[in-house]
């Protein structure tokens, strides 16, 4: 039976299935090989069931901030103090990308949307300070990604959900890894702007900081009210996440003006196809976990896995392959929700933290995001900056190679992830 369902999950996805659709068709599959139709019942049941989570209800509130502060232009302020930073140093435009973009994933919580809105910001400055077109694009490529990491991150809500592990250290866990990967970009792109002379140099002024600081004082404040509130006891995830779509909504509409009643309808839509993607894959691997929850296979998953390997290092080291393979073709939610059931009995049996796992799981996964062939996140970029995707590909090699680094310092270095969580929790 399961030699059946792996052919059926993979014959689907061979022939261009989306995910939730192979997943769905193999856990039919196991129904009625299993029962017949009498158990089909099963699989409306377990799909409601799935999305029927409290903590769930975070995705698309959180999605939705996102787009309020999207809408909101939020992101001009935060280029601009992200500017006032670095806009010093050469070729500070690259930096002044990467850091907007961790400011406005505190934001967002999603890499395509912050790769979106930053890089519609900075991709014509850049190109009229001279920045090749390509390196422009896998800065963006790579930089947009940070905002699943840094939360409120939706990655980090989804993979708790799917393995019952606090929402509250998961998003916490993010920082790390998060400021991590963005003083390595940001340490590589200061090496290519000196040694290649890009960009223009601005000498640092404390009243320009004061003023970008005054001007983006409303998108700062979301993750402070968000994660002081989560912290401080005021509120769960979940309650966080409609307060900060009440709190952008507030901005965007009163403070800074820029959402009005006619374009909140179309807000609203975007946030509701993109939660409905998101949920219909959760509601499917739901259906499809319990199936192979069913038929044992984290179980044999886990005995084989520990008769095998010895050590927990290398059990990471394999996972990190899995996970990097997936994210080359899968997008970030699906990957947690097929393979973080599967993999989270083994991680328990060699005492490896689920807190750690997870960050490091969605950090890798945010790595899929700027890998071919699917790379979300460097079709945006390809896009907005309007040069072709192989060329977005080649000029990445030098971040995808620091990227792998940043993950083998995380494995090595656990404390990246977890000092956050620990001090506060």
């Amino acid at each position: 039976m399961i030699l059946v369902m792996l052919v059926v999950l993979f014959l689907s996805l061979a022939v261009g299935a989306s995910i939730a659709t192979s997943l769905g068709l193999t856990a039919i599959t196991y129904f009625l090989t299993g029962g017949g139709t009498r158990l089909l019942f099963l699989i409306p049941q377990r799909f409601f069931a799935g999305c029927n989570s409290f903590e769930l209800i975070a995705i698309p509130l959180f999605v939705l901030a996102g787009d309020l502060m999207l809408e909101g232009h939020i992101s001009k302020a935060l280029v601009n103090l992200a500017k006032s930073l670095v806009g010093w140093m050469q070729g500070s435009l690259a930096l002044v990308t990467t850091l907007a973009c961790m400011f406005f994933g505190a934001v967002s919580g999603s890499g395509p949307a912050t790769t979106s809105a930053i890089g519609s910001i900075v991709a014509k400055p850049m190109e009229e300070e001279r920045y090749p077109k390509s390196y422009t694009s896998a800065v963006l490529a790579c930089s947009g990604p940070l905002g699943s990491l840094i939360p409120p991150s939706i990655l980090m809500v989804v993979y708790g959900a799917a393995t019952n592990t606090s929402i509250s250290k998961m998003l916490l866990a993010g920082i790390g890894p998060g400021i991590l990967f963005g003083v390595i970009f940001m340490a590589y792109e200061g090496y290519v702007g000196r040694k290649k002379k890009y960009g223009k140099v601005a000498p640092f002024s404390v009243q320009t900081l004061l003023s970008s600081l005054r001007e983006g004082i409303w998108a700062l404040m979301a993750p402070l009210i968000i994660l002081g509130g989560i912290y401080g006891g005021i509120f769960t995830p979940t309650e966080a996440a409609a307060v900060a779509v009440f709190y952008s909504l507030f901005v965007g509409m009163f403070i800074l003006k820029k959402i009005t009643w006619r374009t909140l309808p179309g807000i609203l839509y975007r946030s509701s196809v993109t939660t409905g993607v998101i949920m219909v894959v959760v509601g499917t691997v739901a259906a499809f976990g319990y199936a192979i929850t069913r038929a044992g296979i984290p179980q044999q998953l886990s005995l084989a896995a520990t008769s095998l390997v010895k050590t927990p290092l290398v059990f990471l080291i394999i996972a990190q392959v899995i996970l990097l393979v997936a994210g080359m073709f899968m997008n970030g939610s699906a990957a947690i929700l097929l393979l973080a059931p599967l993999l989270a009995p083994t991680v328990i049996q060699y005492g490896i933290d689920p807190v750690f796992f997870g960050a490091v799981m969605v950090a890798n996964l945010a790595i899929g995001m700027y890998t071919p062939p699917v790379a979300v996140c460097s079709y945006v970029a390809s896009r907005i900056t309007g040069v072709s995707f192989d060329e977005t590909n080649r000029a990445l090699v030098p971040f995808l190679i620091l990227s792998l680094v940043a993950l083998a310092l995380l494995l090595v270095f656990p404390q990246v992830i977890m000092f956050i969580p620990n001090a506060l929790l």
